[in-house]
C-alpha cells in the first residue's frame, strides 16, 4: 500500500510541471512586442531610416529580414543592434530587450506606400508587426503648395514727355523665400532709369482675397520717358528657392544636429506693363 501511494505522488509531481510550460509560454508572448519606426512622410530621391523594434523580456537575436519593398529601393540593412533597459513590471525589477534592425531606404515616385510588416520567430511562435504607411512627395507638390507671384505695379500709366513715374516689381508670397536664385528683369527701353531698389529688403504683410502674403519690393525703378508714343515694357522672370522643414533632426558626417529641409525652386513671372508717352507742350 504505502508503495503505491508513493508511485501515485511521484506521477502527480511529474505531471504539475508539464502543465506549467504552456503557462510560461503565455506569459513570454505577451511581453513580445513588434514594432515599426518610420518617419509618415518622405520626398522623392531622399533617403531615410527604418526601424524594425523587437522588444522583449530576453535577448531576441534572429534580426528581422525584409528582402523586397514595394515602392522603396533598400539602400542599407540591416543592422542589428542590442540593447537593454530597466523597468518596473507588477513591483519587480526587470530587463528590457530592445532588438532594432535598420534599413535605410528611398523611394523613385510619390504616392502612399506600404511598409512590409516585421515577422519574427521566438520559442517556436511567430510575432508580427503593424503595417506601417509612408506617404511619399516629390519637390513639385511642395512648391505647389507655396502661393507665390510678382505684381508689376507702374505708378502713371499716362505720362507727359517730361514727367517722371515709378516702376515697381512686388514680390506676394506665403512663404518667406530662403534665397533669389536667378533674376530675368526686362530690359526697359524707351526711358531714362534710375534704380532705387533697397539692398536689404524687409518683408512686409498684406491681405489679398482674403489670404495674408508677405510682400517686399524686388525692383524699383524712377522712369522718365526718352520720346513720345506708347511704351511697352516686356515681361520677365525670377527663379526663387524655398526651404521646407520636414520636422525631423539629421546628423551630419561631423555630428552636428540640425533641422533637415527641403529645397524647392519656384519660377514666377513678371507681367509686362504699357505706358502712353505724350508731349503736352506740343498741343
Amino acid at each position: 500500500m504505502l508503495k503505491n501511494g508513493c508511485r501515485y505522488t511521484l506521477r502527480r509531481l511529474l505531471i504539475v510541471p508539464v502543465i506549467l510550460f504552456p503557462f510560461l509560454s503565455v506569459i513570454i508572448a505577451q511581453d513580445v512586442k513588434v514594432r515599426i519606426k518610420a518617419p509618415e512622410t518622405v520626398m522623392t530621391e531622399q533617403q531615410f531610416r527604418v526601424d524594425y523594434v523587437v522588444e522583449s523580456d530576453t535577448e531576441v537575436k534572429e534580426p528581422v529580414i525584409i528582402k523586397k519593398m514595394v515602392g522603396f529601393e533598400i539602400l542599407y540593412g540591416p543592422s542589428v543592434s542590442t540593447s537593454v533597459s530597466i523597468a518596473f513590471k507588477e513591483g519587480k525589477r526587470v530587463g528590457v530587450y530592445n532588438t532594432v534592425s535598420t534599413y535605410y531606404l528611398k523611394a523613385a515616385k510619390a504616392g502612399k506606400h506600404t511598409l512590409p510588416r516585421a515577422e519574427i520567430t521566438y520559442n517556436k511562435k511567430k510575432y508580427k508587426s503593424e503595417s506601417f504607411a509612408i506617404e511619399v512627395r516629390s519637390a513639385d507638390d511642395v512648391v505647389d503648395e507655396i502661393d507665390a507671384f510678382v505684381k508689376t505695379v507702374v505708378s502713371r500709366p499716362g505720362v507727359n514727355l517730361s514727367d517722371t513715374l515709378m516702376l515697381t516689381y512686388k514680390l506676394y508670397t506665403t512663404k518667406e523665400i530662403h534665397r533669389i536664385i536667378s533674376t530675368d528683369f526686362p530690359l526697359v527701353n524707351g526711358f531714362y532709369s534710375t534704380n532705387i531698389t533697397r539692398s536689404r529688403q524687409v518683408f512686409t504683410e498684406e491681405t489679398v482675397n482674403g489670404k495674408r502674403y508677405k510682400v517686399a519690393d524686388l525692383r524699383k525703378l524712377i522712369l522718365q520717358p526718352r520720346s513720345i508714343g506708347r511704351k511697352v515694357i516686356p515681361e520677365g522672370q525670377i527663379v526663387v528657392e524655398y526651404n521646407t522643414p520636414t520636422g525631423r533632426k539629421v546628423r551630419d558626417m561631423w555630428g552636428d544636429v540640425y533641422d533637415e529641409a527641403i529645397r524647392s525652386e519656384k519660377t514666377l513671372k513678371l507681367d509686362s506693363a504699357i505706358i502712353r508717352v505724350q508731349d503736352l507742350k506740343a498741343i
